[in-house]
């Protein structure tokens, strides 16, 4: 007997190792529902490799309102419902509001002064949040309601005079405005030097974060130590660093002097250097990140308003109707301002009914458990990574008739768009597309109300039509032709965008000679170039 107690001691361990062994990438009973795993790879070999939120969905009639997946020996949960995301979002937003731990996130912006990727109980997370709920909050956005106005008037001035370059118009409208915010300072032209490094550093800064895909440096640790002269990944994510610093680098160092001379306008940042002390910001990676994450939200705001323009040419009907209400309410003299919104019941409708179709984050930016959660016997464990699967709430056939039809009427019927004939899921909010818990994004007011004044000057202003090709034929866009990743863009595509009249060009025209008042506090630091073009083409009316 005494023999066998060593034989134990050595033999258990082995068998516990063996165990594990043959567990990896297999499912624990107690985690939620999902497809069939495969041993060591769990579920990758059916992972999407693309447009993940389609699959999810599909997966989700199968799997239930809470699924998982295995990838190695990590887990994923999908939630696929509004009841779901508050119960782990909303509810326990203590143990679920970290977010996933990303090399390769952590090498572009380190110690975690980013704040859309900081981890929640991080002190830099703390200290960012509280310095932007002040800027976003919904009370706040009243004071830029007249420079957001402003910035539309001058989009639809862009509009008329290169109206093949729609598409380039809307990132600079976007990029200028939350600059302005943020920053203090406006960009005028496409050519403008905030929108051209602005839009070469943001997109290759999305797709080092897309790297993680492809060089899984997140499931194998160890591949973070392999030698950069034998890893191009990491000579990628060092040269996106250096521009993302270079650019925010210099529009801080911009906001500085511009309260070193006495000449601050007013901007978050402006208001946070006086505020450091206060707030216990005291490092320079602080300000620089912490201005740059708010502009790189920017980004959500231009695929929405792309995927607005898509709409109204793909559903004429729907157009027509927009302008018949907006011409009932302001007119033909003026153009729409901010403050007619709340009368504009069915642009409100269409803008909901295009987020609703197309939401630009299918997935939102995903959670992760920082500890473990039972809910009705089901484990949600520590460091799984939690994806909202947004896509899938709004075109669930349960709750929504007809969800790949676009029909604004939903929301005049709902105010959320649901089925009349069927009792809706409790949990439903307005903004479940903005995420949940303390991640919720910030700056719902903005994103809402650029919609809002943008849809309105489009139909006042213009007909969009689709593009006509060498025969005359019309040629609509792809409504499935959108990028795959964090956000989903729509693709450029060619269409047609036609004045309504020219009494609402020359309207249009004169407004933008406005906002040369409106605008001048923000233009303190334009180039010459900028000044020419605004000297030429506004300051002139």
């Amino acid at each position: 007997m005494e023999n066998l107690v060593p034989a134990a001691l050595f033999i258990l361990p082995i068998a516990f190792l063996f165990k594990i062994f043959l567990d990896l990438g297999s499912r624990d009973a107690h985690l939620p529902r999902g497809p069939p795993t495969r041993w060591l790879i769990g579920n990758a070999h059916v992972f999407p490799s693309s447009h993940p939120h389609l699959t999810f969905s599909e997966w989700a009639r199968e799997y239930g309102d809470v699924m998982s997946l295995k990838i190695f020996h990590k887990t994923i949960i999908i939630l696929n419902s509004p009841t779901a995301i508050r119960e782990i979002i909303d509810k326990r937003n203590i143990s679920s509001s970290n977010r996933p731990s990303m090399v390769i996130g952590k090498r572009l912006i380190p110690n975690d002064t980013n704040f859309g990727m900081a981890q929640f109980a991080d002190e830099n997370w703390k200290i960012h949040r509280k310095a932007v709920a002040g800027l976003l909050h919904h009370d706040n956005f009243k004071r830029y309601a007249e420079l957001q106005t402003a910035e539309s008037h001058q989009l639809m001035w862009d509009l008329y005079h290169s109206p093949d370059r729609w598409f380039e118009h809307i990132h600079r409208f976007v990029v200028s405005f939350a600059s302005i915010i943020v920053y203090g300072k406006r960009s005028p032209r496409l050519e403008s030097l905030d929108v051209t490094q602005f839009l070469t550093v943001h997109p290759q800064f999305m797709e080092a974060m897309n790297i993680a895909t492809v060089v899984p440096v997140d499931l194998f640790p160890i591949l973070e130590y392999v030698p950069e002269v034998f890893a191009k990944w990491k000579r990628q994510v060092k040269n996106v660093r250096g521009m993302h610093e270079a650019l925010y680098g210099r529009l801080l160092d911009e906001v500085q002097g511009r309260l070193k001379l006495g000449a601050g306008n007013g901007c978050f940042l402006e208001d946070i250097i006086n505020r450091a002390d206060d707030l216990g910001i005291n490092t320079r990676e602080q300000l620089l990140n912490l201005g740059g994450v708010l502009l790189q939200g920017s980004d959500t705001s231009s695929a929405a308003l792309q995927n607005l323009v898509f709409c109204l040419v793909c559903y004429p009907e729907a157009q027509e109707k927009a302008f018949q209400e907006v011409e009932r309410v302001v007119g033909s003299d003026r153009a729409p301002r901010c403050d007619d919104l709340p009368n504009l019941p069915y642009i409100r409708a269409l803008v909901e009914e295009c987020n609703r179709l197309r939401p630009v984050d299918p997935l939102a930016l995903p959670h992760s458990m920082n500890q473990d959660e039972v809910i009705d016997g089901v484990l949600y464990p520590k460091g799984a990574t939690i994806f909202m699967n947004i896509w899938g709430i709004m075109h669930d056939k349960r709750f929504f008739k007809d969800p790949d039809d676009f029909e604004p009427e939903r929301f005049i019927k709902h105010p959320l768009g649901v089925r009349l004939d069927v009792e809706d899921d409790p949990a439903r909010r307005a903004n479940l597309m903005f995420g949940g818990g303390r991640r919720v994004c910030p700056g719902i007011a903005f994103a809402q109300s650029s919609l809002g004044i943008n849809a309105a000057n489009f139909i006042w202003t213009f007909r969009f039509l689709p593009h006509q090709d060498s025969s005359g034929k019309e040629v609509f866009p792809d409504m499935s032709n959108y990028t795959t990743g964090v956000t989903s863009n729509p693709k450029p595509t060619k269409i047609r965008i036609v004045p309504r009249s020219q009494k609402r060009m020359d309207i249009i025209e004169r407004c933008f000679g406005e906002t040369a008042r409106i605008f001048a506090p923000f233009e303190q630091e334009l180039s010459s170039d900028d000044l020419i073009f605004n000297k030429t083409n506004r300051d002139c009316f």
